[in-house]
């Protein structure tokens, strides 16, 4: 199968990608079912073993060639010996899908054809469904059961930004929500027998343990694995008779919303940009593509020639984006080649490779305000740290989320992919933001009832206040 991929960078749309989840959510409920002592009976019939499972442990050779030549073997078994016909690549697919899922990182995915499809239309600004940048999220957590507590891991549905005018815009998702529920049914976010293997720890009674058995299967039979959730948000209805709003459950701050949003295809603009008091330059880029890149070149020229005095660059919420076309955009505004740094490993060792300009900079020479927000995702961290680290600049608003995965795109012959995580973002001074977020100088944590205009944005206010400091200095 021959490859092509993409080299850099790219921020991972989760809109129907993390297809792996939903693998894993159906293994861990059969598992608890079965240990629970649940009503879902599987029968098995034992077939001969393979000659790899017969040979003793500790003569067992797990090298790589080794686990190679084993999953060949199980490939062709299956493909033929099967009781019904099955396609190779359908084994393919699905084995791939279930590799890149063993990496337990949202940002590695295996993509069918289809959405690798739908992938491009959405770095390309043409987003699906509610208009939403999606991930999952995990979060250690403490069960507690009467006296007694057992730590608890979920893996939770958030949305990272919403696209302007989209249908989520619309409905008022905000950056940060957990989407709980779909229609009613519980997004299964941690494993829902967990009270009940708590509860056999303890040598609670049974008829305690029966109860919370109930209540589990309850939950259950109301409920939709996250990978399955993902495609509902993310897919665009073409029959009028699936075209209604969905209603979401939505966890905020603390407090549980009921949000009901519609489905379309929301295109996006790559750029805005305009005037502000006839002295600021100000830009919002609401993608970091190729389109963009190309409009973010125009617009500043148009705003030199009009006099601008100093630069607004607007990243609030920009989750969608690729490297190479924001290396492109920094080499306006940066004063050096090297405006970051990229962390990969080597066998068992981290390396470092600087990351640097296509070409020389020619940088605009103004003061620059950067905005950002928990919105500000992945490349968009990576550019508003570089800015900072490599101009006279600041940093005005709230963190950022705090992805810093490199992430290339791989493109298969038979139309499918799949994303891999191969670094992590750095700032210049090897400063690290995964997890962690890009720090803003001047934090504000006011929520702009305009966005974009004086008067209505406390962010923009904050932000032109040090231009005009900046002014009076020069």
């Amino acid at each position: 199968m021959r490859t092509k991929w993409l080299r850099g960078g790219i921020s991972v749309l989760a809109l129907a990608l993390v297809f792996a989840s939903g693998w894993l959510t159906r293994n861990l409920v059969a598992n608890r079912l079965m240990q629970s002592g649940g009503a879902v009976v599987v029968q098995r019939d034992f077939a001969p073993a393979l000659a790899d499972a017969r040979t003793p442990a500790s003569n067992l050779d797990v090298s790589e060639p080794s686990m190679v030549t084993l999953y060949d073997r199980v490939f062709r078994l299956v493909r033929d010996e099967y009781v019904e016909p099955v396609s190779a690549d359908k084994l393919t697919h699905g084995s791939l899908e279930a590799m890149l899922a063993a990496l337990d990182d949202p940002r590695s995915q295996f993509l069918r054809p289809e959405q690798r499809e739908q992938f491009a239309r959405a770095l390309n600004g043409e987003i699906q469904g509610i208009g939403a940048v999606l991930t999952v999220v995990k979060r250690k957590t403490t069960l507690r059961v009467g006296d007694e507590t057992a730590p608890l891991e979920q893996n939770l549905l958030q949305v990272v930004a919403v696209a302007p005018n989209s249908p989520a815009e619309k409905a008022g998702l905000k950056s940060g929500d957990f989407i709980d529920a779909i229609d009613g049914q519980w997004v299964i976010s941690e494993d829902p027998f967990a009270e009940i293997a708590q509860l056999q720890r303890m040598h609670s009674p049974r008829e305690q343990i029966r109860q919370a058995s109930e209540r589990a299967r309850k939950r259950l039979e109301n409920s939709i694995a996250i990978s399955e959730a993902i495609r509902r948000l993310s897919q665009t209805p073409t029959d009028a008779k699936d075209a209604k709003p969905l209603k979401l459950t939505v966890k905020r701050a603390g407090q549980t919303l009921e949000v009901e949003v519609a489905r379309a295809t929301t295109r996006v603009r790559p750029l805005e940009y305009r005037m502000l008091q006839g002295r600021w330059g100000y830009l919002r880029p609401n993608l970091l593509n190729a389109a963009a890149s190309r409009e973010f070149a125009n617009a500043l020229r148009t705003l030199k020639q009009g006099g601008a005095k100093g630069l607004v660059i607007d990243l609030r919420g920009v989750a969608v984006g690729q490297q190479e076309p924001a290396l492109q955009m920094l080499s306006l505004i940066a004063t050096k080649r090297q405006v970051a740094q990229v962390e990969y490993r080597v066998g068992n060792r981290y390396k470092t490779r600087p990351l640097n300009l296509p070409k020389p900079p020619q940088p605009a020479n103004l003061p620059v305000a950067v905005l950002v927000d928990r919105g500000a995702y992945n490349v968009a961290e990576m550019v508003a740290l570089a800015i900072r680290q490599t101009a006279n600049a600041r940093i005005f608003g709230m963190p950022t989320f705090g992805d810093a995965s490199q992430t290339n795109l791989y493109q298969l012959k038979d139309g499918s992919g799949f994303t891999l995580t191969v670094g992590r973002y750095m700032g210049l001074d090897g400063a690290k933001f995964h997890q962690k977020g890009v720090q803003p100088d001047v934090r504000v944590a006011a929520e702009p009832r305009m966005r974009g205009q004086l008067g209505g944005d406390p962010v923009l206010e904050r932000a032109v206040s040090w231009l005009q400091s900046q002014e009076k200095r020069s």
